[in-house]
């Protein structure tokens, strides 16, 4: 499997409706969304509240679902970067770029200096 489509796993694990200790549905949105984008391509602009994890990997389309129910959109942000290097069994490790805004994959990986044929997830830089 691949890293993204770990993280897909993950992501869908973790925007899963849950129960309150009352029994009360709890609904939730997505935790976050993997999108496709070019290594040189500018990474698109996401919906507030919506958390972007820019792939290189094809084929993931975000449908920039309502974040409901998920914390706020800084501590997801983090808590991805803090699962990328932990280690942990369900999350791959993956080098974690900030993207800032107008910047492309390429112009991350050079300014991190990460090899973008490395396993690497980007988010941008103002969801931290």
């Amino acid at each position: 499997m691949t890293a993204a489509a770990e993280i897909a796993a993950w992501l869908a694990a973790s925007s899963q409706n849950d129960r309150s200790p009352k029994g009360d549905l709890i609904v939730r949105g997505p935790f976050g969304e993997l999108v496709t984008v070019g290594l040189d391509d500018v990474p698109p602009e996401a919906p507030a509240g919506c958390l972007p994890l820019f792939t290189l990997a094809s084929g993931f389309v975000p449908t920039w679902a309502a974040p409901e129910g998920q914390q706020r959109l800084s501590d997801r942000a983090q808590h991805v970067a803090w699962l990328a290097g932990a280690g942990r069994p369900d999350f791959p490790a993956v080098a974690v770029l900030r993207i800032a805004t107008g910047a492309t994959m390429r112009q991350a990986c050079t300014a991190a200096d990460i090899d973008p044929d490395a396993p690497l997830v980007g988010i941008p830089a103002a969801a931290f």
